[in-house]
C-alpha cells in the first residue's frame, strides 16, 4: 500500500506575508537612520559648548553663532535659528536646540520625528 506524504513548507504567499513587514521596517528605519545621526551630532555640539570657559559672558548673538559654526562643520541643516533659545540667568546660561525633522517615506506619508538637546553653562 502507497502512503501519501504530506508536505511541509513554506508557500510563496507565506514568505510574502512574512517578509513584507520586515522590508517595510528596514525601509523606515534606512530612512530615519540619517535624521537620528544628525540628532547625535547637535547633541555633540551643544555639548561642547561646555569647554567654552568665557561662554557665559558672552551674549546670546554670541553664543548663538559659536554653536552656529559648530552645527556648520557637521554639515547640520535642519536646525534653524529660531529652533535654538538662550536663556540667561545670574549663576547659569541655557542653551536648548529644539527642532522637528520630517522624513518623507512614500507618497504622502512622512515620519515626523522631534528632538531636544540641551546644555547648562554654570
Amino acid at each position: 500500500m502507497h502512503v501519501a506524504q504530506r508536505q511541509a513548507g513554506l508557500t510563496f504567499l507565506g514568505l510574502l506575508i512574512i517578509l513584507v513587514p520586515f522590508a517595510l521596517i528596514g525601509y523606515v528605519i534606512m530612512n530615519a537612520a540619517p535624521a537620528y545621526i544628525e540628532a547625535f551630532n547637535v547633541g555633540d555640539a551643544v555639548t561642547s559648548l561646555r569647554k567654552d570657559i568665557d561662554l557665559r559672558e558672552r551674549s546670546r548673538d554670541e553664543i548663538y553663532t559659536i554653536l552656529k559654526k559648530r552645527l556648520d562643520v557637521n554639515d547640520i541643516k535642519n536646525v534653524a535659528k529660531e529652533d535654538v533659545t538662550i536663556q540667561k540667568t545670574v549663576n547659569s546660561t541655557t542653551v536648548n536646540v529644539d527642532y522637528e525633522v520630517k522624513v518623507p517615506l512614500f507618497g504622502n506619508i512622512a515620519l515626523a520625528l522631534s528632538f531636544h538637546k540641551s546644555v547648562v553653562l554654570r
